[in-house]
């Protein structure tokens, strides 16, 4: 019997037998569990480790510019990335998800982290390979834990070999400019990532030759994708050159180090740059866009359940970054106060969202609200109306238009 294509899952399996005279017997039963998300996590092993070899092998130093290997990294970086979204629904098979998850996170950070040291020039190949055997690791222990639901005294050998961390801890240290009080981030100026004792980003203490470097004290920061000079490490406190070309809204910042501290958390960058969150591992490009008052996703109505006050119409509250980062707040008028008397900037005036539906036309969506969440520097909130024109739409393609700029395009369902 062949078994074709079994969906992930956990199954119990019985194999029954029947001689020349009728009779049968049955085994006992098994459990046999299908994961794309194992097989991922193998493909990656495989990938760690053969850039390993490529980059032990290779000389003292990364080549000027984007390589060959650079990128071959970046498709590791894929293959977790698609290790997660299969792992995310896979985890209710899983006894240790919770280890299977942060160890997930280690190895895609420090996957990340691998490829933006070897994009940049003259940075040391053992950078490079530190980080990539430590992914080799925590791939290792996923796998241990995916089939065994422990970790091997075999693996745990090797994590000490490597300085990877078994109990890693991703921690989410403070990222502002320095020299002023904005909570943005200034391109081509410095910036300081800090963390409290109790939770450090490294054990190591150094300063940077005059011109900076991309690895130091054996710790590397990245700053929205690309590798950022230093100009001082601690276990407390790191400095760091801000990239001329880093795009405004939220950046993600990873910090790793050679002695196994590995440390995620985001910047609020200065510029216009209007981009809608997707959903992770979504295809069709679904924006993060939720009903305003039920927080619900999903196909929406135009018409809503009668919430008070909302007059029929049916609001939606689009995830994005890059707006409150660029635009100039032209009228007052329409902040929101909050309760402990502070308030929120509302750019409103400035921002525009258009829905193109299926046959073409282009419906221009009120907008109430546009700016931050107060939640999290540089998360920003755009929130619409649907106008009873959408009504049976099915897929509409939503784009923000901040101050003139054109954001990604997303997808919502309207029934």
């Amino acid at each position: 019997m062949i078994w074709n294509s079994p969906a992930a899952g956990t199954y119990t399996m019985t194999a029954s037998a029947t001689d020349d005279q009728g009779g049968m017997v049955t085994s006992s039963a098994i459990t046999v569990k299908i994961s794309k998300a194992l097989k991922a996590v193998r493909n990656g092993k495989s990938s760690a480790t053969s850039l390993q070899s490529s980059f032990t092998s290779s000389n003292t130093s990364t080549p000027t510019g984007e390589s060959v290997k650079s990128s071959d990294i970046d498709t590791l970086v894929d293959i977790l990335n698609d290790a997660y979204v299969d792992f995310s629904t896979e985890r209710a098979m899983f006894s240790a998800a919770s280890d299977i998850d942060r160890y997930l996170f280690a190895a895609l950070f420090l996957a990340k982290s691998s490829s933006g040291l070897a994009k940049q020039p003259q940075t040391p190949a053992s950078g490079v390979v530190d980080r990539l055997t430590k992914v080799d690791v925590y791939l290792t222990f996923i796998e241990d834990l995916m089939t065994d639901g422990v970790i091997s005294n075999q693996s745990l050998t090797a994590a000490g070999k490597a300085n990877a961390r078994v109990d890693i801890s991703i921690n989410r240290p403070d990222v502002l400019p320095l020299g002023n009080n904005s909570s943005n981030l200034l391109q081509n100026t410095t910036a300081a990532l800090s963390c409290a004792p109790s939770n450090p980003m490294t054990t190591v203490t150094d300063v940077a030759p005059a011109n900076g470097t991309y690895e130091l004290g054996g710790v590397s920061v990245m700053v929205g994708g690309t590798a950022v000079s230093l100009i001082s490490v601690s276990p407390t406190a790191i400095t760091f050159n801000v990239p001329s070309d880093l795009p405004g809204g939220i950046a993600d910042v990873i910090v790793t180090s050679r002695d196994g501290y590995i440390v995620h958390t985001t910047a609020s960058v200065t510029g216009l740059n209007p981009t809608i969150f997707t959903q992770q591992g979504d295809a069709n490009l679904t924006g993060a866009i939720v009903n305003s008052f039920a927080f619900s996703q999903g196909a929406f109505s135009p018409f809503s359940l009668g919430w008070f006050g909302d007059g029929g119409a049916t609001r939606l509250t689009i995830l994005a970054s890059g707006i409150s980062t660029g635009l100039t707040n032209a009228n007052v008028s329409n902040d929101v106060w909050l309760g402990n008397g502070k308030f929120i900037e509302n750019y409103a005036d400035a921002v525009a969202v258009e829905a193109r539906l299926a046959d073409g036309r282009v419906i221009s969506l009120p907008v109430e609200f546009a700016g931050s969440t107060g939640m999290m520097r540089g998360m920003d909130q755009v929130t619409i109306r649907l106008t009873p024109d959408l009504a049976g739409a099915g897929s509409v393609q939503i784009t923000v238009i901040a101050g003139g700029r054109r954001s990604n395009t997303t997808r919502i369902l309207v029934n």
